[in-house]
């Protein structure tokens, strides 16, 4: 249980080690943090961030060759406990022993054990002011190649799922990415996104993303710890901006919005999409639209969205009817590969767009559920007896017995689904080619009146 005391919900910072600039060690640099008045004098940024982060445990990464002896020395000395001299010289000729050639040689996982304990006393006992005197302890060190080939590459991408494995939902996870091989760091940035799909069914957002900038110490006189974390998140704005193009599904999109009402509108229309509800979703298409085309003060990153926002809501502008609007629909989602419901707003179009056209004539006829039974035996029973329009009653039968099949997790019928798949965009031509066709239903109207009409 965590100083918040949400059980398994822990702070966790996850930084590299290199093997130093000069004589296997960093020089010392101070950090600044920009809103904090507070300097750190030390050679590890991983050190300022645990206390400025108040960190419950931390996760280090680097590979066999780095200075993991100078790494416990510091750790020790700053935990208040004398460090063990043998295990720094253990540590010591292990690295130097490294072999790049030989990927078993130097430094082991197993023989960190002894400074994974050290970090844990680090953080709750700095100099008699404990860090996090409520952290939970589990800090870990991790050996990685240097990802010279393939075979070291997928071996790193099994440490970093490791280093997945040992974290939970709730979890507010920092990167640091200042020290060791570059690489490091983009691997962990990208697996980090990997292990929130994989593991926690969402994308992953990181609470900080930490770059200590040494090089800015010579004209500043310290170095300004920076939280990139807004550059990180751009994959996630990259990711849900596709989704909502694409699928309708705004979910990650309304939770990186700031602005309250943007959000509520994509959240909306994720929802209403879902659930297929057909005019509330012209209505959120049109309420978002003309948020969008207001002259507002937005994000940098929302600003750039917006075209892609707009692509999407044009689509469905200006359509004046139930019908045409369950059309496009339809065609959106085939177009995006979602069947079930395409096939489900094509049926619905073909009856709502005739008791449209009967609507036209007499406008006291109404949208009841009674009304749409008469058009269904219109099709279902007079144009299949009518030679000139028994196909409009083919191509309806054909696509509600799909319809149904997929409503009924396809037990209903033995249909194909590849030949259901194929058979989607031609369906859909001909019910634009011939129900929305208003002379050719003023014709059949006029040859069946409504009058006539029982239902069942």
């Amino acid at each position: 249980i965590s100083k918040k005391g949400l059980i398994n919900m822990a702070r966790v910072l996850i930084s590299a080690i290199g093997t130093g600039q000069r004589g296997r060690e960093y020089k010392k640099a101070i950090y600044k943090f920009s809103n904090s008045s507070k300097e750190y004098e030390t050679s590890f940024v991983a050190s300022a961030l645990c206390d400025y982060l108040q960190v419950d445990k931390l996760y280090l990464v680097g590979t066999a060759k780095s200075m993991w002896e100078e790494v416990y020395n510091y750790f020790a000395i700053e935990a208040q406990q004398t460090p063990d001299y043998e295990y720094w010289q253990e540590l010591a000729e292990k690295a130097e022993s490294f072999d790049v050639s030989n990927y078993k040689s130097g430094i082991r996982e197993e023989d960190l054990e002894k400074l994974n304990k050290t970090i844990d006393n680090y953080l709750k006992n700095k100099k008699a002011e404990s860090i996090n005197e409520f952290s939970s302890g589990g800090s870990h060190c991790f050996i990685i190649n240097y990802g010279l080939n393939e075979f070291e590459l997928w071996n790193n991408f099994g440490i970093f799922m490791r280093i997945g494995e040992k974290l939970h939902e709730d979890d507010e996870v920092y990167l640091d990415i200042t020290h060791a091989f570059r690489s490091i760091s983009l691997f962990n940035y990208i697996t980090l996104d990997l292990i929130g799909i994989l593991k926690f069914k969402k994308s992953f957002k990181l609470a900080g993303l930490y770059y200590g900038m040494l090089d800015a110490s010579r004209e500043l006189g310290y170095a300004p710890v920076v939280d990139l974390s807004p550059y990180y998140n751009l994959t996630l704005w990259a990711r849900g901006a596709y989704n909502f193009i694409n699928f309708g599904d705004g979910y990650i999109l309304s939770e990186l919005f700031q602005e309250p009402q943007l959000s509520e509108y994509v959240r909306n229309i994720s929802e209403i999409v879902n659930i297929n509800y057909i005019a509330d979703f012209k209505s959120n298409i049109d309420s978002l639209n003309k948020y969008l085309s207001k002259d507002q003060d937005f994000d940098p990153v929302v600003k750039y969205m917006f075209p892609y926002l707009l692509e999407f809501t044009e689509r469905f502008k200006g359509i004046n009817s139930a019908g045409k609007l369950q059309l496009a629909l339809a065609e959106w989602y085939f177009d995006n590969k979602r069947y079930a419901q395409g096939y489900i707003c094509l049926v619905e179009s073909i009856i709502t767009r005739f008791l449209e056209i009967y609507r036209k004539k007499d406008s006291s006829i109404s949208w009841i559920v009674e009304n749409r039974e008469k058009i269904k035996q219109l099709i279902k029973q007079y144009l299949s007896e009518d030679k000139k329009y028994s196909y409009i009653s083919d191509d309806y039968t054909n696509i509600n017995k799909i319809r149904v099949n997929v409503a009924h997790a396809g037990y209903i019928s033995k249909n194909d689904f590849n030949e259901d798949i194929k058979k989607a965009n031609h369906y859909l031509n001909n019910v634009k080619k011939y129900i929305f066709d208003d002379k050719l239903l003023a014709e059949i109207i006029q040859k069946y009146p409504y009058e006539m009409l029982k239902g069942k």
